[in-house]
């Protein structure tokens, strides 16, 4: 790829306006980058939209629905491509699940790896989200966007404060002229006889607004709070999952597959792969009461442990998942957590070791110098800890949550058995990585009790490496772009990361949606 955009724009003329680390990616950023980012404010929306003509009718070049980190870079990437902006967010915070992210933008340094641990993945995104992230830092850095930089070895991680990052794009936006409506959720896409795109139909505080444009990009953050979707494509356990991305206002994220919803029903595909699939981690179950950013209580170490289900058995692999027959290049928590979302109330106990406590628990911590299980057992959730696992059983068993303790020292056995004879790989739930397979021997024990939390789905809508959206016969729908989320089947069961594809495709679909030409059929 050798153009400014990797190769991925349209043709036509612009209006150019002017993991296994240690000390782990999480740590680093951890609170220190939260609290840099919280240092601006998140502005309420109310009382923001004085731009919205009294007719309700609006003409501009580029609708941008959500303002996450999709939808900020592609508002302003269209912007410095001469174009004029509207950016709608339908909640009252801006940011989306960004602002509440740990703030890396991030996917793998080596391709081979990405394509090894994801191939049934898109290949054709997967190329383009490696190919250009380094583009995108270079624009961020144009810009003066607060971007960390790149550590020694990692080119392809930047990390930002996320409610700095935030407000420098708004900024950005606000200055150039753009228009931000808050509280201003999209109901419909507008078409032509033509079938081309030519703007939205939303919804203001004040009623609803017409905004016609050359262009509409979807960012809207995926289907996690859906509960359709999610229940006919993920798991039954809908119910008992964490929407992991709270606002700061303790508000649950209006993730609801707006953009995918609305695009589907103008004959966009949807992605080929993804759908049963998505990036989250395990918090610790109810009646466990945390405090914002829930990324503080999310457990990182599921890998190294023993997860057992209500029943006191093991499930899945712990180290990843449902992957058989194969390493992967990078292990983790959320494999795990993806099969746990499917157990009975979407929950298991996590169970530990002193040796795994030291070196991982303590490790994948963002809570700096405090003992995450201490701040597990402060917040009120179900865990034990003991000298002996007849007594550690005993404890989980006493949480009146139907863990058998014979059952769990039944499987505890003979989990380490094989561990100590480096065959975990052939029991009847074989952990293939050896190096994860540690046996559970030396006090202290711990167990907690977790529930999967959600943070982004994997399907979504078949968009190809120009950020177009894809009708069901292959072709891109006229006017139609998507970024972030929207953008289906980069990440398939292995995270490969989640604010590079709204950087990325923000880049690339702001680029060419400022480019998209007048619609041959009208505006009517």
């Amino acid at each position: 790829m050798t153009s400014d955009l990797g190769g991925a724009v349209l043709a036509g003329s612009s209006k150019r306006a002017k993991n296994d680390s240690r000390i782990s990616r999480r740590r680093f950023v951890g609170r220190a980058g939260i609290a840099a980012g919280a240092l601006g404010g998140v502005a309420s929306a109310r009382g923001q939209n004085s731009q919205v003509p009294a007719n309700r009718e609006m003409r501009t070049d580029v609708v941008v629905v959500g303002a996450g980190m999709g939808g900020l870079t592609t508002a302003v990437r269209a912007q410095r491509e001469g174009a004029d902006v509207v950016l709608l967010e339908k909640s009252s915070e801006r940011g989306g699940t960004m602002s509440h992210s740990e703030g890396a933008v991030w996917t793998y340094e080596s391709f081979e790896d990405l394509r090894n641990d994801a191939p049934h993945g898109d290949p054709e995104l997967q190329r383009t989200v490696f190919d250009t992230l380094l583009q995108v830092y270079e624009f961020y850095d144009s810009i003066g966007a607060p971007l960390g930089a790149a550590d020694e070895g990692e080119r392809r991680t930047r990390r930002i404060a996320p409610v700095a990052f935030t407000n420098f794009m708004v900024g950005q936006l606000e200055s150039a002229g753009g228009t931000l409506l808050m509280e201003t959720p999209m109901l419909r896409l507008l078409t032509n006889r033509q079938h081309e795109i030519i703007g939205v139909l939303a919804e203001g505080p004040d009623g609803p607004i017409r905004i016609q444009a050359k262009a509409v990009v979807l960012a809207t953050g995926g289907f996690a709070g859906n509960a359709q979707l999610v229940t006919q494509n993920i798991t039954r356990q809908f119910g008992s999952l964490y929407q992991r991305n709270v606002a700061f206002d303790g508000l649950m994220p209006p993730l609801t597959g707006d953009g995918f919803l609305a695009a589907s029903q103008i004959g966009a595909a949807p992605s080929l792969g993804g759908f049963d699939a998505f990036y989250g981690h395990v918090l610790p179950a109810r009646p466990a009461k945390f405090s914002h950013p829930l990324s503080d209580y999310s457990i990182y170490h599921g890998a190294w442990t023993v997860a057992v289900n209500l029943y006191g058995r093991r499930f899945a692999d712990e180290s990843q998942g449902r992957v058989a027959g194969r390493q992967i290049a990078r292990v983790g928590d959320h494999f795990i957590s993806q099969e746990i979302a499917r157990q009975p109330e979407a929950t298991a106990a996590y169970i530990w070791d002193g040796p795994i406590n030291e070196e991982h628990a303590l490790a994948e911590n963002n809570l700096g110098s405090l003992d995450k299980f201490d701040a597990f057992r402060q917040a009120g959730a179900p865990v034990a800890t003991a000298n002996t696992l007849e007594e550690l059983a005993r404890q989980m068993e006493g949480w009146g949550r139907g863990v058998p303790a014979g059952q769990v020292l039944g499987t505890l056995s003979e989990y380490n058995q094989a561990a100590r004879n480096a065959t975990a790989g052939k029991l009847p739930v074989p952990k293939a990585s050896s190096r994860n397979a540690l046996p559970i021997q030396q006090p202290p024990f711990y167990a907690i009790l977790g529930t999967t939390g959600i943070t982004a789905t994997h399907g979504g809508l078949r968009v190809n490496s120009r950020g177009q959206v894809l009708s069901t016969t292959g072709r891109p729908l006229p006017g139609l772009f998507a970024s972030g989320i929207d953008v289906g089947n980069f990440c398939n069961y292995a995270y490969l990361g989640a604010l590079c594809l709204g950087a990325v495709f923000g880049y690339l679909s702001g680029a060419n949606a400022a480019r998209q030409p007048e619609p041959r059929g009208g505006w009517e």
